[in-house]
């Protein structure tokens, strides 16, 4: 019963959503979420029927589980997961390795994915809940009164074997010193030195074999891009030169230039400091200015809203390089291939520059929460035991051993399908997006060692120029804080000013507008987070390297 209450508030929402949408604008408009050529009600119109078929969904899912839980009774007890993440590929928890997982644990499985990205929060403020939770917003979720604390459940059930390293104790804590979670995505740096191949995922810049190998280039420094940007344009006039996924866009430049995209790095004096002061990131934005300037780049990419927008283009074969991510290479050339035709991709595998560096900050992002709603408590204090251990973790992101992989003397998989593939390789047997909700960094990062594709080499060059800092990952702002707004207001503000900088007419204006947006920075209060991270930075270093020593 307590899904379909979950419903109903969901349901409630929808109808208040689609009131407030016929009177005030689309909380899209402002941020361009909208498709290109859609109107705000058109967008706002479409959310409400994902959500009212979402909310049936899950409706019929709460009346099948109370129907076998009474036809069944004394049966595998059944777990509610709501994985809050609109864009998860799959909706339903089936095929060979999530029933594995159940048998193996003795549980069913339930899932709702997330309509829309208010149903966390709603179902937050009204207290029903699933069982589980996955989710990265660590704010709503961390909290004594909304779900259980791990460490208070570990002294519940003792019996049950969940032995959590201290680092990510340490690294997950609550305000409150209680952690509620195991944040996917992160290791502790002694797990990195039990394996010596280790592969660093990151964006990526590829290029048409064929015209690289016509017109007589390569790439071995990042001037070299200048030099075949200009020739292709004379040789190819009626091809787009250069064109840029629209989420990743030119985070490949900046990996080369050693600038990191978002968020604080270390300045030499151990502070904090927030992106934007970093020496070199005017050079960067004057060489895409540049590249603009000169017709390497085209207006209309920067409209693109969605990343299959610049494949439908690069696998059209009118493109010759694009700035994305590792993997898009060997994808687009699956597509390609798909299409008949006969050129490829070439990934530049080899870092470009001296400076180039990549930056592992984080310490977890998504993670899984057992909620004061939950009704089998310990069923669900197993099942977070297992998913986080390491035969669940590589269970649900490898598959099952011996029939999806074998593992080699050193520990590393050898798949017997593409790992990269896309959802009609690993949707069927429920493949590796299940293992999102749990993975650490080295379950994905050894997990194409023994692989000889393009992406594969790539991350394993990147490893050697990888800085990690997990510390700098824990300074969290809270939900609706003076510094979560802040945060938003300034990612705000460098997302629309980002165009007037790239896009600017000459080299001067592009200066002038990149000192502007610094100007803004200030004034929206950059100063004021660097403050506050520098606060409690240093207790939380000195605390984590203790804590390293100690575990050495």
């Amino acid at each position: 019963m307590k899904m379909k209450k979950v419903t109903a508030v969901l349901l409630a929402l929808a109808m208040v959503l689609a009131a407030s949408a016929c009177g005030g604008k689309s909380p899209d408009s402002g941020a361009g979420q909208n498709d290109a050529g859609g109107s705000a009600a058109s967008g706002d119109e479409a959310k409400e029927d994902t959500a009212a078929d979402d909310s049936a969904k899950a409706q019929d899912t709460s009346e099948k589980a109370d129907s076998d839980g009474t036809a069944d009774a004394g049966d595998a007890p059944t777990l509610t997961i709501f994985v809050d993440e609109t864009w998860w590929p799959y909706d339903k928890w089936e095929g060979a390795v999530p029933e594995e997982f159940e048998k193996r644990l003795g549980v069913n499985v339930e899932v709702i994915r997330a309509a829309d990205e208010n149903q966390l929060a709603l179902m937050v403020a009204s207290g029903d809940m699933t069982d589980i939770v996955c989710s990265y917003r660590y704010q709503y979720l961390a909290d004594s009164q909304v779900c259980y604390a791990l460490d208070e459940l570990h002294e519940e059930y003792p019996d049950v074997d969940f032995e959590v390293d201290p680092v990510y104790q340490f690294v997950n804590q609550a305000s409150d010193g209680h952690y509620y979670t195991i944040g996917c995505g992160f290791s502790p740096a002694p797990a990195y030195e039990e394996y010596d191949k280790i592969l660093a995922e990151g964006p990526g810049f590829m290029y048409r074999s064929d015209i690289a190998q016509e017109l007589g280039i390569t790439f071995n420094t990042l001037d070299d891009l200048d030099a075949a940007f200009e020739k292709v344009q004379q040789a190819y006039p009626d091809y787009t030169v250069c064109s840029f996924n629209s989420a990743h866009k030119f985070n490949w430049l900046m990996q080369q230039m050693g600038l990191k995209n978002g968020g604080y790095y270390e300045a030499e004096d151990g502070t904090l400091k927030w992106w934007l002061r970093q020496d070199g990131l005017l050079d960067y934005y004057k060489k895409v200015n540049e590249w603009y300037r000169k017709g390497y780049l085209t207006a209309e990419n920067f409209a693109y809203q969605s990343e299959d927008d610049t494949k439908e283009i690069c696998v059209g074969g009118t493109v010759f390089a694009n700035f994305g991510y590792d993997n898009h290479a060997d994808n687009y050339n699956t597509a390609i291939g798909v299409n008949g035709d006969d050129f490829t991709f070439s990934l530049v595998t080899d870092e470009l520059s001296d400076n180039a560096k990549s930056y592992d900050f984080g310490c977890g992002g998504r993670g899984l929460y057992i909620t004061r709603s939950c009704e089998d408590v310990e069923a669900a204090y197993r099942l977070l035991a297992y998913a986080y251990g390491e035969e669940g973790m590589k269970l649900l992101m490898w598959g099952i051993e011996g029939e999806d992989y074998t593992v080699d003397a050193d520990g590393y998989p050898t798949f017997n399908y593409d790992f990269q593939g896309d959802n009609n390789v690993l949707q069927p047997r429920g493949l590796k997006y299940w293992g999102w909700l749990v993975h650490n960094a080295i379950v994905t990062s050894i997990a194409e060692a023994n692989s000889d594709s393009q992406t594969a080499q790539d991350r394993k060059n990147l490893t050697a120029h990888m800085e990690r800092n997990p510390v700098v990952g824990m300074i969290r702002f809270e939900t609706d804080s003076d510094e979560s707004n802040t945060n938003t207001k300034l990612d705000e503000m460098v997302k629309n000013q980002n165009t007037n900088i790239y896009m600017a007419e000459s080299e001067e204006a592009c200066e002038a507008a990149f000192n502007a947006m610094l100007e803004q920075a200030e004034q929206i209060g950059m100063g004021t987070l660097e403050e506050y991270a520098n606060a409690s930075y240093p207790d939380l270093k000195a605390q984590y390297d203790e804590i390293l020593a100690g575990a050495q």
